[in-house]
This record gives structure tokens, sequence and C-alpha cells, in this order.
């Protein structure tokens, strides 16, 4: 009972993930330190009957988690980027900040010159990815074809690495691909129990996608993690980090406000302190 709801906990902060634009729910993971334990749950799942009680046992609580955080939390948070940007988007950066002492504190070794470039590769990456102009155009889900539901399917393959491998935003991706505001708006009215039908037929290919591809990057990355654990562990470290410039690098893109900065700046502070708090053991 008390892991079952120490994983809805865990779940709820994983919500953030497809939430706020910048924040990589792979990166979250790590920092609640379920990462390696979910990818070998999702990736061993098929494996024999016990690993299909336990996987079920572990994702049930922890998804319910992420969609009550989806519902409920959505709602909040996007009033704070609509009232408030600047501050929300802080406040959040702090809780990856927190994390980072214990995601340090768990490097098996120090850093040699390999682990170094795969970190620096890592940082790169996403900081690239970040960069990336993400005004694209926009698609239309109203009347698809068939051609547009394979899209969909291949979308939701896509947006599952960036739920997989830290660092990279879902939000982010989606943006580039001209379908983070269309899927945003599907979920939007599931949740308001507008038109149903339509936008769960949807939705249906988006998630079968999402879930196929969780479970192919899972068992590659917990390949890697087991016949290459250092350089895994450092590449990781790397997305996390590059995590911090992309949530500061959207908070740049707002019209500037030295009130909201400095308030933002205080509150990311006192979050980080408190979370390093929590991620201590």
């Amino acid at each position: 009972m008390k892991k079952g709801l120490n994983l809805f906990l865990k779940g709820i902060v994983l919500g953030i993930a497809f939430i706020i634009p910048g924040v990589s729910g792979g990166t979250l993971a790590v920092l609640l330190g379920i990462y390696e334990e979910l990818l070998d749950k999702v990736s061993n799942f098929y494996k024999s009957k016990k690993n299909f009680i336990d996987t079920v046992k572990y994702m049930l609580p922890l998804g319910m988690g992420v969609l009550a955080s989806i519902a409920i939390c959505a709602k909040i948070i996007g009033i704070g980027l609509e009232k408030a940007p600047i501050v929300t988007l802080l406040i959040f950066l702090g809780l990856i900040i927190g994390g980072l002492p214990r995601l340090f504190k768990g490097a098996s070794k120090k850093p040699g010159i390999k682990e170094i470039i795969f970190m620096l590769i890592g940082i790169v990456l996403v900081v690239v990815m970040a960069l990336m102009d993400k005004s694209g155009t926009t698609v239309t889900l109203t009347n698809m074809d068939t051609k547009g539901y394979i899209l969909l399917f291949l979308v939701g393959m896509i947006a599952s690495a960036t739920m997989v491998i830290p660092g990279i935003s879902g939000s982010f991706t989606l943006m580039l691909l001209g379908y983070y505001e269309p899927i945003l708006g599907v979920v939007n009215n599931i949740v308001a129990l507008t038109n149903l039908k339509q936008n769960i037929l949807i939705m249906l290919p988006f998630l079968i996608g999402v879930i196929l591809g969780i479970i192919l990057i899972s068992k590659i990355i917990n390949y890697l993690l087991k016949k290459y654990p250092n350089e895994v562990y450092y590449a990781i470290l790397g997305f996390v980090l590059s995590s911090v410039f992309n949530v500061f690098y959207q908070v740049f893109t707002y019209d500037f406000n030295l009130t909201h900065l400095i308030i933002g700046l205080i509150l990311m502070i006192i979050n980080s302190i408190l979370i390093s708090k929590v991620f201590k053991d």
C-alpha cells in the first residue's frame, strides 16, 4: 500500500513533463530514482506471468498518478504559464536542480575522458534540439484519412522516445512536428468529455504508437545500461544537465518581466533546496 502511494505521488510529478514545455519525463524519472526500474519493468513484462503481474502492480499506480497530474494539474499549471510563465518555469527548474546532487552521487566511478565525451554528446544533442525552430506548421486532426492515422501512430512512436530518453522534452518534439497544440486540444476535449467518440478515435493510434515505442526504446536503453553502464550513465547525466538549459532557455522566450524573474529565481532556489532534501537518500 505504501509503495503504491509512493508510486502514485511520483506519477503526479512525472505528469508535469506532459504539461510544461522543456521538462522531460525521462529526466524526472531519473531524479525520482525510478528510471532504471521503470525501464526494466517495461522491457521485460512479457517474459513470464510473474513479470507481467509485477509490471501491472508497478505501472498502475504510477500511470494513475500521471493521469491525475494531467487532469488536475494541467489547469493549474496552465493558469500559471498564462499569468506568470517565468515564475512557473523557474519553480519547476528548481525541481530539476534540486535533484542533481543525488544524481552525481549515483555515479559508480569518477568520469574519465570517455565518460566526459558521452556526457558532452548528451548535452549537445539536447541543446541543439532545444534551439531548433519550433514554429512550424500545425497539423489538423479533423477529417483525417488513413494516412493521417498512420502519421499519428508514427508521431506516437517518436514521442515515446522523448518519454524514455532523459533531457528530451516531449512537448518540444511535438512542437517541431506540428502536433503539440492539436494533441493537447484532443486531450483537453477528452478530459472535458467533449465529442468523446471522435477524440478517442483520434488518440488511439497515437497512444498505440507511444506504448509500442516505449517498449522498444526501453529494451534498447535497458540493454545499453547493462552492457555499457558508465558510458550510458554519463550520457544520461548530460541529458539531465541539458534540461536545466532547456527550461531556462524557455524562460526567455516569454516577454521579459524583472519582478517575475526575481520572484521566480527566489522560488527556484527555495524549491531546489527542498527537493535536494527529499532526494537526499
